[in-house]
């Protein structure tokens, strides 16, 4: 037998050499061993035409079957757990970049230690896959067009992007959460800004004002401003499961506490920290500002006819016992189109993007050689439904009594990330 070298291919498009034995010796010295062992000791009759013939016969299938099986190996390669995710148009995805993501995308399951439902994990890997594959695409067709984005420019939308945190320890516990780096901000944003570049290069996405005053006439129910009352509130608890004589008792309390808050000089803050059986206690029972809508009837209805400074006697709700107090008002109105002008103007322009981002991709994908290497599914998973079904709006419901989330979370989910293209 000798040995020669092969070239092959492997999963990441570099080129090795890999030593194959070549069948056509080994056959051969395997036909004449064969008609040794066919003959009785001390003979010597032939080995039968039909023996010979199976040996070049297997021969010539083995020599057949052996770029099958080098393609096969290939194949294996690919899919396995070091091989690409995909490859774009010979540019392979790094099959680590997949896993972080579906690892975060997975983690509420895996916390709790659940298992993952087939059908939702292999819509998550679509989704991914998807996103990993525009996103290359994308960064190809920047690169082809010599797409730049300028130090400065990229400075300015990080330094706006970290004052969505306020403070610098916000941003660092941010960080830390998401397990995401500054550098990978940074690049995220670098392609957004590219991209946003690359469209305006091959087409208009400028919004003119009569654009933006076509829409402020169509939606101005969108700019309305409601009414808005802020109130502190002292709540003797009572369940809809308590009897008569709890009941009774609690109105007791809250009529007491009422009493004193209605005396001069009354600290109502401090009444509410001392007496409130509700969360918003420690607060001095403050609830912040709420439009209509937003508390259940019977507190809504009387806040919303009281004046400033103005206290109410105790208020039956489905919580308990209410002492108000209202603290502040905000009349409604309709904003002018000079307020909301800018803000309509950037809703327009991002629509356009992201129209000619979706024909733009659709382009990219039609003329591009796309393999992707996620694990087959079994026949079982692949019949599912992929769709999932709509689920209904459930119905408006009266909130409970808290006070409302802050606009700015201490540590908000990242503004101007890709989508992952």
């Amino acid at each position: 037998m000798r040995f020669r070298r092969v070239d092959v291919e492997d999963a990441n498009g570099k080129e090795f050499r890999m030593l194959r034995i070549t069948m056509r010796h080994g056959l051969v010295l395997a036909a004449l061993l064969a008609m040794v062992g066919c003959t009785k000791s001390g003979g010597d009759a032939p080995a039968k035409t039909g023996e010979a013939t199976g040996a070049a016969t297997a021969e010539k299938k083995a020599e057949g079957e052996a770029p099958k099986a080098t393609e096969g190996a290939a194949k294996a390669e690919a899919t396995s757990a070091d091989g690409p995710i995909a490859k774009v148009n010979g540019v392979a995805i790094a099959r680590d970049e997949f896993d972080k993501k579906y690892d975060k995308m997975t983690r509420a399951f895996t916390k709790r230690g659940k298992d993952i439902p087939p059908g939702l994990a292999s819509r998550y890997q679509d989704s991914i896959l998807k996103q990993l594959v525009d996103k290359e695409l994308l960064n190809q067709r920047i690169a082809a067009e010599k797409v730049d984005v300028s130090g400065e420019a990229l400075d300015k939308e990080f330094d706006d992007y970290k004052k969505m945190f306020r403070t610098d320890e916000n941003f660092e516990r941010y960080l830390k959460s998401s397990d995401i780096t500054v550098e990978q901000i940074k690049d995220n944003i670098r392609h957004n800004l590219a991209v946003q570049a690359l469209l305006e290069k091959r087409g208009d996405l400028a919004v003119t004002d009569d654009d933006v005053k076509a829409y402020f006439e169509e939606n101005k129910q969108r700019y309305e401003v409601k009414e808005q009352v802020r109130a502190s509130h002292i709540l003797i608890k009572v369940s809809p499961k308590d009897d008569a004589a709890a009941d009774a008792a609690a109105k007791k309390k809250a009529d007491e506490v009422y009493a004193l808050a209605k005396k001069a000089g009354a600290d109502f803050d401090a009444l509410a920290k001392e007496h409130s059986q509700g969360p918003t206690k420690d607060r001095g029972g403050d609830l912040s500002f709420f439009s209509r809508g937003r508390m259940v009837p019977e507190f809504e209805e009387k806040a919303f006819v009281m004046k400033v400074g103005e206290i109410s006697p105790p208020v039956k709700t489905q919580f308990g016992w209410h002492v108000i107090k209202v603290t502040d008002k905000k009349e409604g109105r309709q904003r002018p189109f000079d307020e909301v002008q800018e803000s309509i103007s950037k809703l327009l322009r991002n629509k356009k993007s992201r129209r000619a981002k979706a024909d733009l991709l659709k382009s990219l994908r039609t003329d591009a050689k796309i393999e992707t290497f996620l694990p087959e599914r079994p026949a079982e998973e692949a019949a599912e439904k992929p769709a999932i079904k709509p689920i209904a709006p459930n119905k408006v419901k009266p909130i409970q009594l808290k006070a409302p989330t802050p606009k700015v979370p201490d540590a908000p989910a990242a503004p101007a990330q890709p989508s992952g293209n």
